[in-house]
């Protein structure tokens, strides 16, 4: 009964963080760039029953869910639809990331990174995409050393994992992989205590892989400075006449090797009388009196030569929401650790466009409904516990 109770609550409190996430995605419904968040709910490990006698367990009778638990948002990363604006200042990226099947291994950093490639099975029963092993995460999203997933020799299926990552099941309940050790030991059996907040990153190009951005010159409320990343190509500019975001911080330059120029800014020029502030590859443009669009200032102020507006690329898997359509690489946005994990980008941009935000309207309010009819399941569940404990409190024992 005890059991029941726990289990309905945790079911409540996972409903009502999934349905808080649909509910910022509708609110950003028309917000520039906008990636709508995914809520990610993960099972708590199953509970083995036994027989006990004297204070002894016998034999196992059976197993028991122990309910669900809100693990993460996961940013959807598929591309808003393009929208033409013609206005000079809107600057949209087209993703050119590659479609297809990716997946987490471990980089020489010890950090979890996607892979383009479909799952096989490689040496030692290995779980690998292009031949190197899948990396094992722990709640954190953190790699376990020492651990890999290997093909479970008992499992009669043909797909090695489910469409969540997690694993298959055949008709006799097997795992379609387990979790060993680098000898091929077998460390935990998914969906067990011993492997409870493991799991493997599959997905594709929606959730994973190399996306392109513009790097940000942030500053957060306390004054501390660094690097952040954002889609949200509707730009402005402020008093010192800075290329900014969306939250009011300049937008970073990037130069000839094509990673972001730290301290330097882009200039619009106020005395630019064209109609196009930036060519399709980002560069300056001139007017009919030979006025460039603008022009890139290093920290003291001195011209930087080669510099442009462009993107940068980063592993979404690394990329974490900040607000005000900003995000946080490597879990944070200090600079040297924000750098670390950008690449030159790949986006093509489109000057004179927006991209709108990826949130489906109809399918976030199919979800809200669903939600709240499990919500309200639970609730009953709760409601009937608290009559039987009543029932037990009052009438057992009593003495007419």
């Amino acid at each position: 009964m005890i059991r029941a109770l726990t289990t309905a609550a945790a079911g409540m409190l996972t409903e009502e963080r999934l349905q808080a996430a649909l509910a910022n995605d509708l609110a950003n419904l028309n917000t520039p760039g906008f990636k709508e968040i995914l809520g990610s709910a993960r099972e708590y490990p199953v509970e083995n029953l036994y027989q006990s006698q004297d204070g002894q367990l016998i034999q196992p009778i059976g197993q028991m869910g122990t309910g669900v638990l809100f693990q993460e948002g996961v940013p959807l990363w598929s591309e808003g639809q393009l929208s033409k604006t013609d206005r000079s200042l809107d600057v949209a990226i087209q993703d050119n990331t590659p479609p297809g099947p990716y997946a987490a291994v471990n980089s020489p950093g010890g950090q979890a990174v996607s892979v383009a490639g479909p799952v096989t099975v490689g040496p030692g029963g290995r779980l690998t995409v292009n031949q190197q092993p899948l990396a094992v995460l722990n709640a954190s999203g953190k790699p376990v050393p020492g651990w890999y997933a290997i093909k479970n020799p008992q499992y009669t299926g043909t797909s090695l994992y489910a469409a969540d990552g997690m694993p298959n099941y055949d008709a006799a309940g097997q795992p379609s992989y387990l979790f060993a050790n680098a000898q091929g030991q077998v460390l935990a059996v998914p969906g067990t205590l011993q492997a409870a907040g493991l799991a493997l990153r599959i997905g594709t190009s929606n959730d994973m892989g190399q996306h392109s951005f513009y790097a940000v010159a942030y500053t957060s409320a306390d004054g501390q400075s660094g690097v952040v990343l954002t889609r949200d190509g509707h730009f402005s500019v402020n008093a010192q006449h800075e290329l900014v975001d969306a939250a009011g911080h300049p937008i970073l330059p990037v130069g000839s090797n094509g990673m972001p120029i730290v301290g330097a800014r882009i200039i619009i020029n106020p005395n630019y009388t064209g109609q196009a502030l930036f060519a399709s590859d980002g560069q300056a443009v001139r007017d009919a009196a030979g006025q460039l669009s603008y022009t890139v200032v290093g920290q003291n102020g001195q011209s930087v030569t080669g510099a442009k507006l462009g993107t940068v690329n980063a592993d979404v898997t690394q990329v974490t929401p900040l607000g005000a359509t900003e995000f946080e690489v490597g879990g944070s946005f200090a600079t040297n650790t924000a750098l670390s994990h950008l690449q030159p980008g790949t986006g093509t941009l489109m000057p004179g466009y927006l991209e709108g935000s990826n949130v489906n309207a109809t399918n976030a309010l199919v979800q809200m409904q669903q939600i709240l009819n499990l919500y309200q399941a639970n609730q009953q569940v709760l409601s009937t516990e608290n009559s039987t404990l009543g029932v037990a409190a009052e009438d057992i024992g009593k003495i007419p």
